[in-house]
């Protein structure tokens, strides 16, 4: 078979890690097949059953994407003659007439939390992700022959916004590394004082309700703790300024997977955001044993389900999120001893996205 792997979109670091984590898969397991990558920048080598095809013109700015995947696309891809176009982008090439395959992982146009606005500058981007390519994702779904999900409420939300076809939403949990994940005989200290959560500047990863529980926990007099956070700065996610004079938040920058899992396994976990594809840090956090404070939204429900280190509060409430860090640091809420997880599998998740695809 022919394949056409579109993915010119790619360029932030976890839609590069889905596009290498699906190269790598089909340059060891698929050369019988014939794969044609269309990027916008050459991130990937060409091989014997794979060609890569760099389409800087049309990565350059919005417009002349907007244009190849509504009009001129169809053309480009039609010359390559494939069996089936796999995109991995979230969006189909509109007005192509062979069988075509989309990945979405995008959620702002599904979830149901909140409504970014267009007047706000720091939610504009995020607006534009909720209406209009969630406009371009819904008519995208409608028109795949086939639409590939992380998660269960993915799937269901697709469902429900889309009125779609149960058989034509396929929900497959992508592969998780757990080669910094300890072994049953590893086991650090765990520090009820320390608390991190690992994530990048985004709005939605909601790390202002951290700072306000850290703040509440300063007027009751709790000095002795420390939030790590994953930024450079705290003036990237959030208004508020902070500084109780006792360094409870430190911000450390980008940590190494040997780092992070260290913490998982030392430390609790908070994860307060509030929209997610899959939250890979809860996946993590559960395969090392971590306690977990985690948001009460849908991903953390699925991924978490019967996981027993676990709390979950409002995104929004930093009161609860405060009491159950009062609760850990004072002993009311310990740690159970548990069995790091082991998701091994005997077959990656690519195969059973390749089995879609033929």
């Amino acid at each position: 078979m022919r394949i056409v792997v579109n993915n010119i979109a790619a360029s932030q670091t976890g839609a590069l890690t889905i596009l290498k984590s699906f190269y790598d898969y089909v340059d060891c397991y698929e050369k019988e097949h014939e794969w044609i990558f269309l990027l916008g920048a050459p991130y990937l080598e060409e091989k014997e059953h794979i060609k890569v095809e760099v389409l800087e013109k049309v990565k350059r700015n919005w417009l002349n994407r907007l244009t190849f995947d509504l009009w001129n696309g169809k053309n480009y891809i039609k010359k390559w003659n494939p069996d089936v176009v796999f995109s991995l982008q979230n969006t189909i090439t509109f007005g192509y007439k062979g069988r075509q395959i989309v990945y979405v992982h995008q959620p702002l146009g599904f979830q149901k939390v909140k409504k970014f606005s267009f007047l706000k500058k720091k939610e504009r981007e995020y607006a534009v992700y909720q209406y209009l390519i969630g406009s371009l994702i819904n008519a995208s779904i409608k028109r795949a022959d086939k639409t590939i999900v992380q998660t269960k409420w993915m799937r269901d939300a697709i469902l429900d916004k889309t009125g779609m076809d149960h058989e034509k939403i396929v929900n497959i949990l992508p592969d998780i590394e757990d080669k910094y994940c300890p072994k049953e005989e590893e086991e650090e200290a765990f520090d009820n004082h320390l608390f991190f959560f690992p994530s990048g500047d985004i709005l939605y990863k909601n790390h202002e309700t951290v700072v306000k529980a850290c703040q509440i926990l300063n007027k009751k007099g709790y000095k002795d703790f420390q939030v790590l956070f994953t930024l450079k700065d705290l003036k990237s996610v959030t208004d508020i300024s902070y500084d109780s004079g006792h360094g409870n938040i430190v911000c450390a920058g980008k940590l190494m997977p040997e780092e992070l899992f260290s913490f998982y396994r030392k430390g609790t976990l908070i994860f307060p955001s509030y929209i997610e594809t899959l939250g890979l840090p809860l996946i993590e956090g559960k395969m090392a044993g971590s306690m977990i404070l985690a948001s009460h939204c849908p991903f953390c429900l699925e991924i978490l389900e019967g996981y027993e280190n676990v709390k979950y509060f409002e995104p929004f409430d930093q009161e609860t999120l405060a009491a159950y860090m009062e609760d850990i640091m004072t002993g009311r809420l310990k740690r159970k001893k548990s069995k790091a997880e082991n998701r091994g599998k005997d077959k990656s998740s690519w195969f059973y996205v390749v089995k879609e695809l033929m």
